[in-house]
């Protein structure tokens, strides 16, 4: 079995942390923690066992590995280490204050205090023996027998101590050459001790050597010296009746698998694709190997997974997903920690099977899951994007964060979607939240190259999340939820963002998506989409607001005949309108028309008009699509006529009513302040300029603000390049200064828009 070692220095403390680490390592208890009874040398009578089926809590760090049960510490209380039989489940615990491990191929613990180390027998509950002898000199136990160095400074001859008929048996081992130090037991079998020792201390030549010792007769009966190279914390052994394995490293810094065949003596060596630390192990005709830690890797690595390779010829085979820590049993069997796909995380048994090929065996579960698994989420049923600034907060807790993870919003009623990459936590143990904040914007049309604000409506999310380290299958997970929010006087798809409206020469309609990115700061207008055509028969389109009592604001539009007509909103940008509606005739005698204002105060917006006297009427909207206007009202007795353009804006001061601007033809913009009672204040001069534009149009709030803004298209451009000026809720100066619009736009040229 695989053991890490330490650095090979000229004191015994610099390996002292390894003597008991069986890959995970000893538990190391304070005084003064117990909280239960054991059964060990010093303490309490034994423990009732507990019958139940064995198990692990998440976190709990398996010390070691027997022929019937293993070895545990707790992980929420770190003093407490149980012993737990797997035949039955049954669970003794051992509250001690000082170092309790394995030894290996056995079931007897080592329990080390400050002057003795003492042997049980953790399957029949008796004490083997004890010595007088503590930590500082240990070197290791195979079964029954403990080994321990002639002195504190790591150097031999080695001591090994076995039961006797009356006490313990000491016996030094024999053909350990004279200046050997660091000696250290780092695997056994069957009656054997593999035995790793340094030559040449003080010396450029100093060499690490593996030597094979006899329990029986303590002697060494073959030695092999290991080619130096390479950290040696990562060094791994492994030893069986048949192989003894080790690793090695070039110059390079190169990695090898080194398996000897004990009858031959012939050597195999696999070059591992990366260097690092691995754990080794020998079942029966196959070297088994995996770098311990892979499930929080965030990369993938061919070592990750616990990887069996024939010795007998080339296969190989995948037996764990991942490895956590690794044990020595008995015989041909191997103990790992660590997880599959299939089976969850839990300690997990390693043998060859009825073909001799290693099979992997949960012995006990802890019941996490080894593929990344979504344990819970918080994601809004329903959430209003007008409240929340455009956001939609969520979170998921996915068993492990060492993933890509992307999610996906998609209108189900539009079919407009977005993917998302979704950062993972940078601190923190897992599971933890992984959280996100949708800005509430889609892929315009499908387009991954144009983006648009999320209507109202119903939507699903999913989440995809692949394992860095390819441990499992990528995870996917789905839900639902609505979206709601209000619609603006020029939001035809209820995404709550102006669209604008726009004939071409032939008499196409369109509509052109105006999308606020919040994070540039401006505003995008989308490519057209087509609404349809024969909008030639009109000579006037003004979009009026929710007027008549639809879902979305509509539109009037003028034949060239006078007639009036409806058009109600659908709230669908591909269909925005439904049939036309005639209101009546008789309006070719204004010359100008505009509408989306309250001006009475009603939560309607109303239209006014101009005639070719120069003078203003209101028609108060009533919410009904058959007669959608009352009669007409005289709000300005004349001197309109110097107005080529009015539009109605909105409320653009914070007072109850709607207002309206109107361009002079020098180019000079006025405000009206709305009284709420259908008239205005007297006006204000805003400023010149303005005859650089050739449409304005009041496409409501923008930039979601709060307060309704100006669209102007610049005639000096081939191409009309449109400004949006922000509101600013002041009245003495109402918007800011203009902002380019930024447009995709096909060559071709509108006459009319609203």
């Amino acid at each position: 079995m695989s053991r890490p070692r330490s650095t090979a220095v000229r004191r015994l403390g610099a390996f002292v942390a390894v003597v008991l680490m069986a890959t995970a390592g000893p538990a190391v208890l304070p005084a003064g923690a117990a909280t239960g009874t054991g059964s060990l040398p010093g303490a309490a009578p034994a423990a009732t066992a507990d019958a139940t089926a064995p198990v692990l809590k998440p976190g709990d760090k398996v010390l070691g590995m027997g022929r019937t049960g293993f070895l545990s510490q707790d992980a929420d209380d770190y003093t407490l280490v149980r012993w737990t039989r797997l035949a039955d489940g049954a669970v003794t615990t051992f509250p001690y204050t000082s170092r309790l491990h394995l030894s290996r191929d056995s079931d007897i613990a080592v329990l080390h205090t400050r002057a003795t180390t003492t042997l049980q027998d953790l399957a029949t509950g008796t004490d083997l023996f004890s010595v007088p002898l503590n930590w500082d000199r240990y070197a290791g136990a195979v079964g029954s027998h403990l080994f321990f160095r002639a002195d504190l400074s790591g150097h031999g001859p080695l001591d090994v101590y076995s039961p006797g008929p009356d006490g313990p048996v000491r016996r030094t081992v024999t053909g350990l050459p004279e200046g050997a130090f660091e000696l250290h037991v780092v695997a056994g079998a069957d009656g054997e001790a593999l035995v790793r020792y340094f030559t040449g201390e003080g010396t450029t030549a100093a060499a690490e050597h593996l030597a094979i010792v006899d329990l029986d007769s303590a002697t060494v009966t073959s030695s092999r010296p290991i080619p130096a190279g390479g950290p040696m914390e990562w060094s791994a052994y492994a030893f069986s009746s048949g192989y003894v394995a080790w690793t090695e490293y070039d110059s390079g810094g190169g990695t090898s698998v080194v398996v000897l065949d004990r009858s031959t003596q012939k050597v195999q060596r696999f070059p591992m694709p990366t260097p690092g630390r691995l754990l080794l192990g020998l079942a029966g005709d196959w070297v088994t190997y995996s770098r311990p830690g892979g499930l929080l890797a965030e990369e993938a690595s061919t070592l990750i997974p616990l990887t069996a390779r024939s010795l007998t010829g080339t296969t190989t085979r995948k037996v764990l997903d991942h490895t956590v820590s690794g044990f020595e049993t008995a015989g041909d069997t191997l103990g790992f920690l660590g997880g599959t796909v299939a089976g969850g995380e839990g300690l997990y048994r390693v043998a060859p099977g009825t073909d001799g090929v290693p099979v992997a065996t949960r012995l006990a579960a802890t019941g996490k899951p080894t593929q990344v698994t979504l344990l819970g989420q918080a994601v809004p049923t329903t959430v209003d994007l007008d409240l929340t600034g455009g956001k939609l907060p969520m979170s998921w807790v996915l068993s492990r964060t060492n993933v890509t993870m992307w999610v996906t919003f998609r209108n189900t009623r539009t079919g407009e979607s977005i993917t998302e990459y979704v950062a993972q936590p940078e601190r923190g143990a897992d599971p933890q939240p992984t959280r996100f904040d949708w800005n509430g914007t889609l892929n315009w049309q499908g387009n991954p190259n144009f983006w648009t604000s999320a209507s109202a409506g119903p939507y699903t999310w999913e989440i995809s999340a692949s394992p860095l380290n390819r441990v499992g299958p990528t995870l996917k997970a789905s839900g639902s939820f609505t979206v709601t929010r209000k619609t603006g006087a020029h939001d035809y798809d209820s995404d709550g963002s102006p669209d604008i409206l726009a004939r071409d020469q032939s008499g196409n309609l369109w509509l052109q998506d105006v999308h606020y990115r919040e994070g540039w700061r401006e505003a995008y207008q989308n490519p057209d989409s087509l609404v349809g055509g024969g909008w030639q028969a009109y000579d006037r389109i003004e979009a009026t607001g929710n007027i008549a009592g639809a879902a979305a604001p509509e539109l009037v539009a003028r034949d060239r005949s006078g007639v009036l007509w409806l058009y109600q909103g659908t709230g669908n940008g591909k269909a925005p309108f439904t049939t036309r509606t005639r209101i009546g005739g008789g309006w070719q005698a204004y010359t100008l028309l505009t509408g989306g204002s309250d001006l009475t105060g009603d939560g309607r917006p109303d239209l006014v008009a101009t005639d070719g006297s120069g003078r203003l009427w209101l028609y108060r909207s009533t919410g009904s699509a058959t007669a959608p206007f009352a009669a007409r009202r005289l709000i300005g007795s004349g001197g309109w006529q110097t107005y080529d353009r009015i539009v109605a804006t909105g409320n653009l001061a914070g007072a109850a009513a709607g207002d309206l601007v109107a361009c002079d033809r020098a180019g000079v913009l006025w405000l009206y302040l709305g009284k709420g009672d259908g008239t205005f204040a007297a006006r204000t001069r805003l400023g010149g300029g303005w005859q650089n534009y050739d449409d304005l149009i009041g496409p409501g709030d923008t930039d979601r603000d709060g307060k309704p803004d100006l669209y102007a298209a610049d005639i000096n451009d081939a191409i009309p390049a449109p400004f949006l000026y922000r509101g600013t809720g002041a009245w003495q100066g109402p918007f800011g200064p203009g902002e380019r619009v930024e447009l995709v736009q096909d060559s071709r040229e509108f006459n009319l828009s609203a």
